[in-house]
């Protein structure tokens, strides 16, 4: 099996953007996303110089903080993306979303000085509403990039807080070994006061970044023949 291990949210707290390092470091994460409108964008792109063979994509983001672009159907009041509650009603305006996903891309490629491996959403946005899945879609034709779980790889949707022992992810990549392509989507990360007031899914991640360096899980991956690799084909 050659598997793809995405870690999302790259950039939204200096905490998670550690705990992500740390996890392709000794761990078994091989890709992650970036939040492009966030703030530890560049802190996290200044420290990937030591880490070449993760893979990073674009974590489109339409729920979170403040969009790069001007976009008053996907803001509030205090220019803040909407909660993902009202976002997802379908009162986006389809050009203004096709407008702030592709300044991300483009901030991306500014910031990173390279093309993203690939494309996935935060919160699910590109599989919740149509104008979302076709903005992305357009996207992706036009950079030419694979977006997560619409390519040759197989979604692995076990994988939660519920489900982040070191027994429980082997049990899934046990009931999965016959497949030749998987991808897997995790939410590792360090949990700090920032993270605590920012993010409902907070300590979770801690447990998710440590299952995912548990030394049974890297026995097992590299006991069964299992290929860690990103979209980018490393």
């Amino acid at each position: 099996m050659r598997l793809i291990v995405n870690a999302d949210d790259f950039g939204f707290t200096k905490s998670i953007t550690d705990g992500i390092l740390k996890g392709h470091e000794i761990g078994i994460i091989t890709s992650t996303t970036a939040m492009c409108n966030m703030p530890y964008i560049a802190y996290g792109s200044a420290l990937l110089k030591d880490y070449p063979q993760l893979g990073v994509g674009v974590h489109l983001n339409v729920t979170v903080g403040k969009p790069v672009t001007n976009c008053p159907s996907l803001t509030d009041d205090m220019g803040n993306f909407l909660d993902k509650s009202l976002q997802f009603s379908n009162r986006l305006v389809w050009e203004e979303l096709y407008r702030e996903f592709e300044a991300q891309i483009e901030r991306f490629i500014d910031v990173f000085g390279k093309m993203p491996t690939h494309l996935d959403s935060h919160h699910g946005a590109h599989d919740r509403t149509e104008g979302c899945a076709k903005a992305t879609m357009s996207l992706a034709k036009k950079y030419e990039l694979p977006v997560r779980r619409y390519n040759p790889y197989v979604w692995l949707t076990d994988f939660n807080v519920t489900t982040a022992t070191p027994e429980a992810l082997i049990e899934i990549l046990e009931k999965h070994q016959n497949l030749h392509h998987a991808e897997m989507m995790v939410h590792p990360g360090y949990c700090d006061e920032e993270l605590m007031q920012n993010s409902s899914y907070n300590t979770q991640r801690e447990l998710e970044l440590e299952t995912l360096c548990d030394s049974k899980v890297l026995n097992y991956v590299r006991s069964n023949g299992i290929i860690l690799c990103n979209y980018g084909g490393e």
